[in-house]
């Protein structure tokens, strides 16, 4: 019973870890992401401030808003070989919905009257996707996830750039991760002293944690250097972001009969892990007037989301038949994750169309490694090897400038072996050597993804 209250928090008090880069769909922004996230060199406006916040001073006095839906498509087809070895079982195939909520970003910049010198404000979603998958009594990804249904972050943050050189260009910001995080799924109670069939619903407890209010800061800073007319260099980090929060635990227990007159006392815990610091560099070359193209390089240090602390305050378990009762102590959880790498690819042509009106067209591509090692794969944290390609357009009259784009990303097939596999289903009480367990997560992943996205710039007057 112990492990089960440990496992509920470790599982559920994870983001939707591991979609591009461990936390993201796709990197974000309507126009950035027209131009495959290569927006490191040539950022130039109030997108800026989540790629390269050197690249502000170019965005002068104005707002940006923009929102874009991401339809999220996993399947999930699950395998699993009985303790001892016999022939492999396949389960049906389950599929992951999320709601097509827009994703929003709002930033206002303004020079505040200070000469080479800009500053912005603003507030974004992350481009994840709240998912939920079967909740039938017996879904065979119940042990991995239910839902995030309830889930709701942002980024909120202030940034500003300074011009020292014509050449050169330096800015940073501050920012924090805020909202909260909900998360449900299904634990095996089944203990060693009762014989039970594997898996059987009615043996499996049900957990939901919901952790917040986050406030995880983090902070950036960037560089743009342009040698030469044609040519710019850019260059930024991103620190890690360090989750730190309170917990609310709430587990049913089985419907066995075996619990009846146990109870869960307390839910409060507290849920700590950090996610991936973020380096950006790119170069970006205009050959001719109105033509840019840059190529960019993103590491993303995944491996820093190497474990979950967990420290639940006063939950225990009691009245358990023949066990009496228990007090749950901190834990870590091993979480296995890697460093990520992407390779961008953007190109953007400005025609004016002539009076006020002008147009920008742009395409981009990129490629991106997985977060997420195959043994360690599962509903909850699912990435792959995955590419993503982008078109956009900008319509622009005046000091409006009007956004669209569409990216589809495709992701590898991740095929996890029951040999391979190392998440194991939590068994409450199972402490025997003989209590059979196998891993969850072996089976087949495919995953795709696509973005739409519209938005508006305006340009305030001086």
């Amino acid at each position: 019973m112990k492990r089960l209250a440990l496992a509920a928090l470790a599982a559920c008090a994870l983001p939707r870890a591991a979609h591009a880069g461990g936390f993201y769909m796709t990197d974000r922004g309507v126009r950035p992401v027209g131009r495959g996230g290569a927006f490191i060199a040539g950022a130039d406006d109030q997108h800026a401030v989540w790629y390269n916040p050197a690249g502000l001073i170019h965005a002068g006095r104005g707002l940006l808003l923009d929102a874009s839906l991401v339809n999220f498509n996993n399947r999930f087809t699950r395998e699993a070989q009985p303790p001892g070895g016999g022939e492999v079982v396949t389960f049906r195939s389950v599929e992951g919905e999320a709601a097509p909520l827009p994703i929003p970003t709002l930033v206002v910049s303004h020079d505040l009257g200070v000469r080479n010198a800009m500053f912005a404000a603003g507030v974004f979603a992350p481009y994840a996707a709240i998912a939920s998958y079967d909740r039938a009594a017996d879904a065979p990804q119940r042990y991995s996830l239910l839902t995030l249904d309830g889930s709701a972050l942002a980024v909120a943050g202030v940034w500003a750039a300074w011009r020292p050189h014509p050449m050169l260009s330096v800015g940073a910001g501050v920012a924090a991760l805020v909202g909260s995080f909900t998360s449900q799924l299904a634990f095996s109670g089944c203990p060693a002293t009762v014989t039970c069939a594997p898996e059987n619903p009615d043996w499996d407890a049900v957990a939901q944690l919901a952790v917040g209010p986050i406030a995880a800061p983090t902070a950036s800073l960037g560089v743009q250097f342009s040698p030469h007319r044609m040519v710019t260099l850019g260059l930024s980090g991103q620190l890690p972001l360090w989750v730190d929060a309170a917990a609310r635990l709430s587990v049913r227990l089985p419907r066995a009969s075996f619990y009846e007159g146990a109870s869960v006392q307390g839910d409060q815990a507290n849920v700590r892990f950090n996610l991936a610091p973020v380096i950006r560099a790119g170069i970006e070359v205009r050959p001719v007037q109105g033509l840019r193209a840059e190529f960019a390089f993103v590491w993303e240090g995944w491996s820093m989301h190497d474990r979950i602390d967990l420290a639940p305050r006063g939950i225990g378990l009691r009245n358990v038949r023949g066990v009496g009762d228990y007090q749950i102590s901190a834990l870590s959880i091993d979480r296995g994750f890697r460093d990520v790498l992407s390779f961008r690819l953007g190109v953007e042509n400005h025609t004016r169309l002539g009076g006020a009106w002008s147009l920008e067209a742009r395409v981009g591509a990129s490629y991106e490694t997985s977060a997420t090692p195959p043994a360690y794969t599962s509903v909850l944290t699912m990435d792959a090897n995955k590419w993503v390609a982008a078109l956009g357009a900008s319509l622009g009259y005046g000091r409006w400038r009007f956004d669209a784009t569409f990216a589809y990303m495709i992701a590898d097939t991740v095929a996890v072996s029951p040999a391979e596999a190392r998440l194991l289903p939590t068994q409450a009480l199972r402490t025997g050597p003989g209590a059979p367990s196998y891993p969850i997560n072996a089976g087949r992943y495919e995953l795709n993804v696509n973005v739409v996205g519209l938005g508006v710039r305006y340009a305030f007057g001086s």
